[in-house]
């Protein structure tokens, strides 16, 4: 299969950041009782359209980010430019290859928003009419693989961001549901230790936020 197109230009700029980042990995563990509850009362109310995990980590996210905005950037050469907009990429598996359309001010969106557009998103890469524009403008990404089992994985920058989250897979030990998550960071735009009080903080926010 020839790499042309849409998957051509995906697969230049995740290039591009494998070539020209210095990504650095942190990962750590927290307690998924409030995600679970979460996601099961939504499957008990709202039925197909619940949010699903990754969405209800979209949105968690992007409360931590409106608090550490130094996190919601775009590096171009050598400059880190802040970002007025939480607009979050979301890595998405299909026949034609990886995309990460963006769902735009998440901040500002309710739960179920969220879910409405990624679904929307999703549905549009899958069929492949997924535009250059839904794919851009994004600040951070999150690529979850908790669903085919995978516990914890380094995915790749998603260019221009400074940051990309790896959600893996939930799991059930006897002090209860644990989920697990991998922060990489581009060291030319953070330093380890704000990167690390960022991730307790996503950590802190998955643990408590209020459904």
């Amino acid at each position: 299969m020839k790499i042309a197109g849409l998957r051509k230009a995906v697969a230049e700029r995740l290039g591009y950041s494998w070539r020209n980042a210095l990504p650095v990995a942190l990962m750590t563990d927290f307690d998924a009782s409030t995600l679970m509850k979460t996601y099961r009362e939504g499957k008990d109310k709202h039925g197909e359209n619940s949010p699903s995990i990754t969405a209800i980590v979209v949105k968690q996210v992007a409360e931590v980010l409106a608090k550490h905005i130094e996190f919601n950037a775009n590096i171009e050469g050598d400059e880190v430019k802040i970002l007025d907009e939480i607009n979050i990429a979301v890595a998405v598996d299909t026949s034609r290859g990886l995309y990460a359309p963006t769902i735009k001010q998440v901040d500002k969106k309710s739960l179920l928003e969220v879910e409405a557009e990624l679904r929307t998103l999703v549905d549009k890469a899958v069929s492949g009419k997924i535009t250059l524009n839904e794919l851009a403008g994004h600040g951070f990404t999150v690529s979850n693989l908790g669903h085919l089992g995978i516990t914890y994985f380094t995915p790749i920058i998603n260019p221009p961001d400074i940051c990309i989250l790896g959600v893996g897979a939930v799991r059930d030990y006897s002090h209860g549901p644990t989920g697990h998550l991998t922060l990489v960071f581009d060291h030319r735009a953070v330093d380890g230790a704000p990167a690390a009080e960022f991730l307790r903080e996503v950590k802190k926010q998955l643990e408590t936020f209020s459904p």
